[in-house]
């Protein structure tokens, strides 16, 4: 077994031993010895005919436990006494239990209060998802919704508790089908929020004056609900409505301190985008963007100190330029004199000086700024906030000029084609890691690893007047301290978000100088802590919360000479253009030397990038795993076969789901008239489970294959509610040489047509066909593998090394797909050595089969008609081919009411009837 296995099963057998003493109520603490209580004198022994009184102490844990084992028979539906005794203890199962009951009973408590029903599953909804929720919670609230919908006199309530249940789980396609449902006063009172919102997600805005109405004639009311449309309106550029709905908020009058001071950050952007501010610069000065980071969100706008500690690390870039005038807001001016002040003597670059006015320049919401024509910018950071989670303000204000050093961006949906474009024309884009050259890489974005601009921040850091201290106390930023008298420091701060830039520079400033002047040691989580500290001298130490993630690609294994070697890079790489820039040179001739000073860097990253990916090996011999597997191989020829051409199809199951395959293939013998093979591989079956299931559909050929002995390893993407059988399909183009194509079926789904129909499907080239995700979480393909990714959080070289191959499979974002039901050309997966190459993705990268399929494929699938895999719980269902109930609500679910249950129970029947025959 290879060291990477081995470290990903002890991960994996610690989280399984967490679980388990979770559900078993005990803790590792609580397995150890316990310590010796201290010597006593014994006690006068009691009499052996008087037994000894309990303590007040023993009486007082007596009555709790008796009151907690009645709780908890309460929330399991038990009947007093029905709780074992030793079941009397804490269980992961009983707090689920208990929360389920209380969403009951908060409902029946809000319509005992004479709320009308629609009304009530509304407050009962937005209640529990103020909270962090288990998926139980979410299923219930789930399994209500449908049930209330699919009864006529309750279908309001049903649709309208549905919508917020679907906005909650990321699906607001069926958000909107259901909101649609509804007549509109009913939204109007109670989700005007909610349904507006969801028409943005949609990109429905037909419905912006209607919403503009209920406004006006004050349906909507409370200056929270207010601002919260206005905000929407804001986002989606629908500015005249955003006014009214401001206007609205201020009259509102309930609007506490900080909300109101929301609503005048909104109204100030607004009044900026209705009628946008010009800016101009006298003749004869050169005008500079200073990066600031207001937002019109006060919730995206920042107030981590650090991000100031970025822009003085820019402006050092800046004012080693020696003879500068500096011009433009006092504040900001006084700020970076000071700077200029601060210049390392062996770092200034001479020259004939340049008059400089100064501009602040918002790296999120720039389009609303004051910008004059041809302004440059050092433009750095995470390009990550968006506009109250609807929008990007991304490119820059077309009045910038941007030199791209330090960027990075780690969501593919920011990279539309104009955006793309954008960095294209503005290139080449210095990445602060190596995760960002490669996503722009593949876009076809002109890119290179520039590394960190806070690594240059020493520039403005003269020598210390005293050396570090030697011994003195540790400081811990923002990150676990080991007792609770160590000094703790935050760099957030909620006044850093309405404080202006000059002052917060200042912060900045005072915070880095106390690092390396009064503490021995400072541990940090935060990047802009670490590196910046590391720069000026100061003694730290690196804790990153998750060292897979991608922003520290070529940042978390840099030792002392990378980290020197990526500050004089980035000096040297900026200060030619910079010159120019100061120089008053037109925008041609500056970037024409930028691209010339970074052409070797861009060379280098080229290079690197489209280096083989080294292949993977899984730790078991894959080819004897099949061959084993193939031995077992049990065929059950049919006893009444039909004739015409065909149909295989291939299911996964292990012990606990041998009655669902039954109706699983019930349904296919129902609606198809063609041939049927049906392979099945399967963990903990016999052979009286073939006989049993060959006897109930003599039309049907069977083959068993026997997966038991199969070993994966740990999956660490492996769904909760899945088990490790669904794995087994990875294997199928080898364990069936002989069939060309087959359709995979999960057990969770069944088909109400004709499979032929889905099986004969022209795949126009492609190795599979499935249908495309419809959940706003797992729609983007590249944005799924960098979540998985993320799950490697203790090989950081493994993670990145995984996206720089996935980068090259796919250039472009894709859209993730849905792998229960697949038509699959194992013809072609053969020849492209599918199995060989990707079951290895399991016990290396952690992925489970969808995932390990997504990456297979990528773009390369053809789109089935949704109909083939209808999701009851992710759309609206109207005439389905197969009905596939995806996630935690199985139709076999019979405490919870499920969508489409009665054809899963029709399918039960037709096999039970069948059985009775037999």
């Amino acid at each position: 077994m290879n060291v990477r296995r081995r470290s990903l099963r002890h991960r994996a057998l610690r989280k399984i031993a967490r679980t388990a003493d979770r559900w078993a109520g005990t803790t590792a603490s609580e397995k150890k010895p316990a310590p010796l209580a201290p010597t006593k004198a014994p006690a006068k022994a009691p009499s052996s005919s008087t037994p000894a009184k309990p303590t007040a102490a023993e009486k007082s844990t007596t009555m709790l436990r008796n009151t907690y084992r009645q709780m908890v028979e309460v929330a399991l539906g038990l009947e007093p006494g029905g709780l074992p005794e030793e079941e009397v203890r804490a269980k992961r199962a009983y707090v689920h239990a208990a929360k389920r009951v209380a969403a009951e009973a908060e409902l029946a408590r809000i319509l005992r209060s004479g709320v009308p029903l629609t009304d009530a599953v509304v407050t009962m909804i937005r209640g529990r998802f103020t909270r962090k929720l288990n998926s139980e919670v979410l299923v219930s609230a789930r399994a209500l919704c449908h049930s209330l919908h699919d009864q006529p006199e309750t279908r309001i309530a049903g649709a309208l508790g549905g919508a917020l249940v679907a906005r909650h789980a990321g699906t607001y396609d069926l958000a909107w089908d259901l909101f649609s449902e509804v007549p509109r006063d009913a939204v109007a009172r109670n989700t005007p929020v909610e349904f507006l919102r969801t028409a943005a997600q949609v990109g429905d805005l037909s419905v912006v004056d209607e919403t503009v109405k209920w406004i006006d004639q004050g349906t909507v009311h409370g200056a929270k609900d207010l601002y919260a449309m206005a905000s929407i309106f804001f986002a989606v550029k629908e500015y005249a409505a955003a006014s009214r709905a401001i206007d609205a908020a201020r009259e509102a009058g309930d609007a506490d301190e900080a909300l109101a001071r929301r609503i005048e950050l909104l109204a100030d952007f607004t009044a900026r985008a209705i009628t946008p501010q010009t800016a101009t610069v006298p003749a004869g000065r050169v005008s500079f963007g200073v990066i600031d980071y207001k937002q019109p969100d006060e919730g995206t706008t920042s107030s981590n100190v650090g991000d100031y500690v970025q822009t003085i690390a820019s402006l050092g870039h800046l004012v080693r330029h020696d003879g500068l005038r500096l011009h433009g807001d006092d504040e900001l001016v006084e700020a970076v004199s000071e700077l200029q002040g601060r210049v390392r003597p062996e770092l200034k670059i001479d020259g004939p000086g340049a008059d400089v006015q100064l501009m602040a320049l918002n790296r999120d919401s720039s389009s609303y700024d004051a910008v004059p024509e041809n302004t440059w910018a050092i433009a750095f950071g995470w390009y990550m906030q968006d506009i109250f989670g609807l929008a990007y303000d991304f490119p820059f204000n077309p009045n910038v000029n941007p030199l791209f050093v330090s960027f990075h961006v780690n969501r593919p949906s920011m990279l539309t084609p104009e955006a793309v474009e954008y960095l294209k024309a503005h290139g080449p884009i210095g990445c602060r890691d190596w995760n960002t050259v490669y996503l722009l890489l593949a876009r076809g974005v002109p890119a290179f690893f520039s590394g960190c601009l806070t690594t240059t921040i020493s520039t403005v850091f003269p020598d210390a007047a005293a050396p570090v201290p030697v011994g003195g106390p540790t400081a811990y930023v923002d990150t676990p301290a080991p007792s609770d008298d160590a000094i703790r420091i935050t760099q957030m701060h909620e006044d850093v978000r309405w404080t202006s830039m000059g002052p917060n520079i200042r912060e900045a400033l005072d915070l880095l100088e106390s690092y390396r002047s009064e503490f021995g040691q400072v541990v940090t989580s935060r990047l802009h802590c670490y590196l910046p500290s590391w720069s000026i001298g100061a003694n730290v130490q690196f804790t990153p919360k998750n060292r897979a993630d991608v922003r520290f690609a070529g940042l978390l294994d840099a030792d002392e000479n990378d980290l020197n070697e990526m500050r004089e890079r980035i000096r040297r790489l900026l200060a030619p253009a910079m010159a120019l820039v100061l120089q008053g040179a037109s925008r041609e001739d500056v970037y024409a030397e930028w691209r010339k000073t970074v052409a070797p860097e861009v060379e280098l990253a080229e290079k690197r990038f489209a280096a083989p990916v080294k292949g993977l090996t899984a730790s078991f011999d894959v080819d004897e795993a099949c061959r084993t597997a193939r031995a077992s191989r049990v065929v059950t020829p049919a006893t009444a076969p039909r004739a015409g051409e065909t149909v295989h199809v291939a299911v996964a199951l292990d012990g606990n789901l041998k009655q669902e395959m039954e109706i699983v293939i019930g349904g296919l013998v129902q609606h198809s008239d063609r041939p049927l093979h049906v392979v099945a591989l399967t963990r903990d079956h016999t052979t009286a489970d073939h006989d049993r299931v060959a006897g109930l559909f003599p039309e049907v050929t069977f083959e068993w294959i026997a997966c038991d002995d199969i070993d994966y390893g740990p999956v660490l993407g492996m769904l909760k509610h899945i088990t490790v059988s669904t794995m087994d399909r990875l294997l199928l183009p080898e364990l069936l040489p002989d069939v060309d194509r087959v359709v995979y079926h999960d057990i969770d789904a069944l088909t109400v047509k004709d499979i032929a129909t889905l099986h004969d499907v022209d795949l126009g080239g492609a190795p599979l066909a499935a249908r495309p995700s419809v959940g706003h979480g797992v729609r983007s393909g590249l944005g799924n593998i960098l979540k998985q990714g993320r799950r490697l959080s203790e090989e950081p070289v493994v993670a990145n090394e995984f996206f720089r191959a996935m980068y090259q499979r796919h250039p472009k974002d894709f859209d993730g797909f849905n792998a229960g039901i697949l038509v699959m050309d194992l013809a072609q997966m053969r020849s492209e050595r599918f199995t060989a190459d990707y079951v290895a993705y399991v016990e290396t990268y952690g992925l489970n089969d969808q995932e390990i399929l997504n990456c297979y494929a990528g773009s390369r699938y053809r789109k089935v008609d949704p109909v083939w895999n209808n999701w009851p719980t992710q759309e609206t269902v109207t005439d389905p081919s197969i009905v596939h109930w995806a996630g935690w609500l199985k139709p076999w679910n019979q405490d919870l009411y499920v969508k489409y249950r009665d054809l899963w129970d029709k399918t039960g029947a037709f096999v039970e009837a069948r059985r009775i025959n037999v």
